[in-house]
């Protein structure tokens, strides 16, 4: 039995019949008969066919096409961010780097699949490695089809990791050179520090906390990036290691595993020494150099000879900024104590010309008003309630507070907030009187928004002054680093270990920003051509359109974390069915050059 469109001519009109014929034999002769009619089919729309032939499809024992009802749904996989890493992964030609590193060594596990899951970790679900080995069960990788790594796999691979550092941060540094097209004229340098609850890590040491946890044990971490803040090389340190005394590492690195021969190194105060300055002149590199605002060299007197911002330069742009050239004798050589220890302060090492440039940002001045307004405000609040007590305080057994244990309370109270020298405190164990200083708050306002670049770079101020506010680009990698790939806690004490994890977070951290300087790049260029656009009109729309369209990696991360993987049964099929990308995935996608993910995958 089956279906027939039965073709008739009426009055100039064509009409078509849909019957069931049935073929049956006769005398030895194949004959058709209609057995059933369903009427003219072009009066039914497609939706009554399709409801007529499920009706039908009822009646079957056993379907071989399906239905719905055989339709089965086991739960979802994370797709979007691995799709993308897998990508990248393949235009750093990371398989083929891992595979060459290991060629003659048995190594029990796959190091590449092993980093790859450690990084998608980080950049969705940060956990523990054996978290690791059990959530790689809700991640969609090709490789996981065939195989899954063991928990003891991930701590291996952390050794290996470590071990391969200086030859994958070269790789990675050449292959990002080629794909991104840039130039390393500026580098930036910095170190944060990371603490540890434990004891027995070798690296773990009590240090200055910038996570003011001064109470626990930590490591340092020294990163150097790119102008775009690409992570290209760091290294761990112990934890009570001073600035200054890893800046030669730093240049050694971008000499050596770089093979930079000139570039300009942007640091932060705390690296400024004479011996690092001869290592940044042996090593053919400027400097860009900040000091801060309440450090020797920005003194009373060179603040009160420039306070009035006329005399001043003003850089336009969304934040205004001040500036001045000061001439090098208003400024005092760097202390003495900066110099690393067993080192003899010789201005012959100070690479002449030497310019220093002192900048005022009213933004930051106000911020630091408002501040400082409220502190004081806080400590009166303080400061009256001690002389309260002090006052209504009776002696216990002949015990009455000393003026050293008072004014050490004192001291607490300002010392917080740095208003020590702001308030003039006496105490004479009776009366307690404390009043603001108004030539020293008068000093202090001058500070409000300053700070000071030392240089022997041949480049105009302004640039001078935006590479060196492009230092943020570190402070941002660690604040990145630290709170959304979450470097902490950090459960390792072995040292090769912790150096692994360290590299695995900064790892991740490329891949996000690689995406941001994708999209960055794009919507730059968007802008570009919009400011070509003749009619004044067209033009501030598209320029208002693409001006907000920039997205931080975070939020490209964010975005793609939207496409799953469905796993699904259909039948006796095992497939994912991939949610399709919304209109911003499917933007998102188109401009870091991917195409859309298929629809269907099918199990190996």
């Amino acid at each position: 039995m089956f279906p027939r469109i039965i073709t008739t001519r009426r009055g100039g009109h064509t009409y078509h019949y849909l019957v069931l014929v049935e073929s049956y034999r006769e005398k030895g002769k194949v004959k058709q008969r209609q057995v059933g009619h369903l009427g003219n089919i072009d009066q039914y729309s497609q939706e009554e066919i399709q409801r007529l032939i499920n009706k039908l499809r009822e009646f079957l024992k056993e379907d071989e096409l399906g239905t719905v009802k055989d339709l089965q749904t086991f739960g979802t996989k994370h797709y979007g961010i691995p799709y993308v890493v897998n990508f990248f992964w393949e235009r750093l030609d990371l398989d083929a780097f891992f595979k060459n590193y290991l060629q003659n060594r048995q190594v029990e596990m796959d190091v590449a699949l092993c980093t790859k899951i450690m990084i998608l970790n980080r950049l969705i679900a940060p956990k523990s490695k054996l978290g690791v080995s059990q959530w790689l069960r809700q991640i969609y990788l090709p490789e996981l089809e065939e195989k899954q790594p063991e928990l003891h796999h991930f701590y291996r691979t952390l050794d290996v990791l470590e071990e391969m550092k200086d030859y994958l941060e070269r790789h990675l540094y050449n292959r990002l050179t080629d794909l991104l097209s840039y130039q390393l004229n500026l580098v930036f340098y910095d170190l944060t520090s990371s603490y540890f609850e434990g004891t027995h890590c070798p690296l773990a040491r009590f240090g200055y906390s910038r996570d003011h946890r001064p109470d626990c044990r930590q490591i340092n971490i020294g990163l150097l990036v790119t102008p775009e803040g690409m992570p290209i090389a760091h290294q761990v340190f112990e934890g009570n290691i001073p600035d200054k005394v890893t800046v030669a590492g730093a240049i050694e690195q971008l000499k050596q595993k770089f093979a930079i021969k000139s570039c300009i190194f942007v640091g932060d105060r705390g690296m400024l020494t004479s011996h690092n300055l001869e290592e940044l002149k042996e090593a053919n590199f400027r400097y860009i150099l900040g000091f801060h605002k309440r450090g020797r060299e920005v003194s009373d007197e060179l603040l009160a000879r420039y306070q009035n911002l006329e005399e001043y330069q003003l850089i336009d742009g969304d934040n205004p900024l001040f500036y001045v050239e000061v001439p090098p004798e208003q400024v005092q050589a760097p202390p003495k104590e900066n110099l690393v220890e067993g080192e003899e302060e010789e201005k012959e090492n100070f690479e002449p010309p030497v310019r220093y440039i002192l900048c005022h940002n009213p933004l930051k001045a106000q911020e630091d008003y408002e501040f400082r307004v409220k502190a004081i405000e806080e400590a009166r609040i303080k400061l009256q309630e001690l002389k309260d007590r002090l006052a209504r305080e009776t002696p216990r057994r002949g015990r009455k507070p000393t003026t050293k244990g008072v004014m050490l309370k004192a001291a607490a109270i300002l010392n917080k907030k740095g208003l020590a020298p702001i308030f003039d405190i006496t105490y004479d164990g009776k009366s307690f009187n404390f009043e603001i200083n108004e030539p020293a708050l008068a000093k202090e306002a001058l500070r409000d928004g300053k700070f000071l670049i030392q240089t022997n770079a041949d480049l105009p101020a302004e640039e001078v002054i935006a590479a060196y506010k492009n230092l943020l680009q570190v402070e941002t990698a660690f604040r990145h680093i630290k709170d959304f790939i979450r470097l902490r806690p950090i459960y390792h004490y072995n040292e090769s270990r912790v150096k692994g994890h360290i590299f695995i977070c900064v790892l991740a951290y490329l891949f996000e920003k690689w995406l941001e300087v994708i999209h960055r790049r794009y919507i730059e260029d968007e802008i570009f051509k919009a400011k070509q656009i003749p009619d004044p009109e067209s033009q501030e729309r598209e320029l208002r359109r693409w001006k907000v369209a920039h997205k931080s990696g975070r939020r490209i991360l964010e975005l793609l974390e939207e496409i799953k993987a469905v796993d699904q049964q259909f039948l006796d099929k095992r497939i994912y069915s991939i949610t399709q990308p919304g209109q911003s995935q499917s933007e998102l996608l188109k401009i870091l050059g991917l195409p859309l993910p298929p629809k269907i995958l099918t199990f190996r």
